[in-house]
């Protein structure tokens, strides 16, 4: 449906077109916006956004099988024992996965000099939504 076609309808005919799940956009995309009259319907304020107020925290270690010098790894991402945990909003893991280049594979199997990261305990990832984007993540082992 056209953004100039929402300013039009009714609070019940936005209501019936909300989703169960937000949505993320990119905001360079958006050419034009513009504010809807009405008050904000509760399914739609930030504290129903169950994956934007989950917290995440992620165990990144040095790839296992990319990389020859894990503490050149170590000292870049200022890792202390070995690893680094990183605390992420749930909204923002498979985004940050993929910015990162970390291997979500279970055995640490993606080859290529650009995994200088593995996850560690991919149990930190249950729940996560936007895992698509995560590099090597199947969820099919997970169920």
């Amino acid at each position: 449906m056209s953004s100039d076609r929402l300013p039009e309808m009714t609070q019940a005919q936005r209501d019936r077109l909300a989703f169960v799940e937000f949505r993320y956009f990119v905001l360079g995309r958006l050419d034009d916006a513009r504010i809807v009259a009405g008050e904000v319907a509760d399914h739609e304020k930030s504290d129903q956004d169950i994956q934007w107020n989950r917290v995440t925290e992620l165990e990144l270690v040095p790839h296992p099988a990319n990389v020859q010098h894990p503490d050149t790894i170590e000292a870049e991402y200022g890792m202390q024992n070995g690893g680094l945990k990183v605390r992420a909003r749930a909204a923002m893991v498979g985004y940050l996965l993929r910015r990162w280049n970390v291997d979500c594979t279970e055995d640490h199997s993606l080859k290529g000099g650009e995994y200088h990261l593995w996850l560690r305990k991919r149990q930190a990832l249950y729940g996560v939504t936007n895992l698509i984007l995560a590099p090597g993540y199947d969820d099919q082992g997970d169920e």
